[in-house]
């Protein structure tokens, strides 16, 4: 008899059937929502079926399961005429209007974030699970996403509002007029403020206090992204540099970061173990965590195949940083292996019996090495899959 392996976002048990289940030797099911009745749940527990679920409902009433993909907005203009459970694989924006339509819900699931207003916060963290980030904001903010960037632009448009982002606020334009946006009676509110050493005493007191201001020296470039330093970045920045992500340094840059008067990353830096000491004698610098760089580095390939004929275009090593897929071609040797790659980070490498202990030896926050060659649960015969957003059985 064949095993049954089920996987879905949605899995209605309430029509499930003993005959469905003898067909079987074993069941096994995951899901993120399970909706079960006391005669279902009987035959669980009868059938010894393997049941793994976020959220499980058992009732002997109907139950609407819904689900959105993407962006979502709970406000007052439609409540549930009946009890219902949500699932929103995204972003769910909760307005303040919105407490007759919590009510509504017998249970929301949010994969992604959620944003509350304070004024419903306790209301929708009991009704809502959320596998991600919750954020709650003022009732009379205006809400703005990400990295808020406060220039020319801007001060165009403020009014006399409280601005929130869940994310960082930026006024390090060196045409902004500070004073002028003062004027505008705007407010904000946030996680973290990044401001200019000159625009700091009339911006400063704008800030809610419990965000956090960084105050930056007067011609800091700030990135709100990953970089890579190379010299078309250098001519772009300049000399003072503030990055929201990682950096990654480019070979050749020795002479050009002895120039470098301030750098600051709030992610790591990957660096060629070659300009280390030049990195290192930044006058004013900061970083998560530095990690070297032996021989040429591979950063962030979504699928990567190793074997000989690379290895001879870079004999000095490979090191592959955040790479997707790594796959090491059966012919290299363990010494090879060993002496001349390096793996952080990685989301999978695949390599042989022979080559695992190797591989395992050179690797850091790898999170899967795959063994090739044997039989996996991919190549299983006597397994009966079924995986879909919503499975009624």
């Amino acid at each position: 008899m064949k095993k049954l392996n089920v996987n879905a976002a949605v899995l209605d048990l309430r029509q499930l059937s003993e005959e469905t289940l003898d067909a079987y030797e074993s069941c096994t099911m995951e899901a993120a929502v399970v909706l079960t009745n006391r005669r279902a749940q009987s035959l669980l527990a009868k059938k010894a079926v393997q049941l793994d679920a976020a959220v499980t409902i058992n009732s002997e009433e109907e139950r609407e399961v819904n689900m959105v993909n993407g962006k979502a907005t709970l406000d007052g203009s439609s409540i549930p005429e009946k009890k219902q459970v949500w699932m929103v694989n995204g972003k769910l924006d909760i307005k303040p209007e919105a407490a007759a339509a919590l009510e509504g819900y017998e249970s929301i699931m949010v994969n992604g974030k959620l944003y509350c207003p304070a004024s419903l916060a306790s209301l929708a963290l009991a009704k809502c699970s959320v596998n991600g980030k919750t954020c709650i904001y003022p009732d009379d903010a205006v809400l703005l996403n990400g990295v808020v960037k406060l220039d020319r632009g801007f001060l165009l448009r403020a009014q006399p509002r409280l601005y929130w982002t869940d994310r960082v606020f930026v006024a390090a334009d060196p045409k902004l007029d500070a004073a002028a946006l003062a004027a505008t009676g705007a407010r904000f509110t946030g996680p973290k403020a990044i401001l200019t050493e000159s625009n700091a005493p009339v911006l400063a007191p704008l800030f809610s206090d419990d965000t956090q201001l960084i105050v930056l020296p007067d011609g800091t470039a700030v990135v709100d992204d990953d970089l890579e330093l190379n010299t078309a970045a250098f001519r772009r920045c300049g000399t003072r540099l503030y990055v929201m992500g990682d950096v990654t340094v480019a070979d050749g840059t020795e002479e050009l970061l002895k120039k470098l008067e301030y750098f600051h990353a709030d992610g790591d830096v990957l660096l060629p173990a070659a300009l280390e000491e030049a990195f290192c004698a930044i006058p004013e610098l900061d970083y998560q965590e530095l990690k070297l760089l032996e021989g040429h580095a591979i950063v962030g390939a979504p699928m990567l195949r190793l074997g000989r004929e690379l290895l001879e275009l870079y004999p000095e090593g490979i090191t592959c940083v955040d790479c997707a897929a790594v796959d090491l071609d059966k012919d290299l040797e363990p010494d090879t292996i060993a002496k001349k790659f390096r793996f952080d980070g990685c989301a999978m490498v695949s390599c042989t019996a022979r080559q695992e202990n190797a591989v395992h030896a050179v690797s850091r926050d790898v999170a899967r090495v795959q063994v090739k060659g044997g039989k996996g649960p991919e190549a299983e015969d006597d397994v009966v899959r079924m995986n879909g957003a919503r499975i009624c059985l």
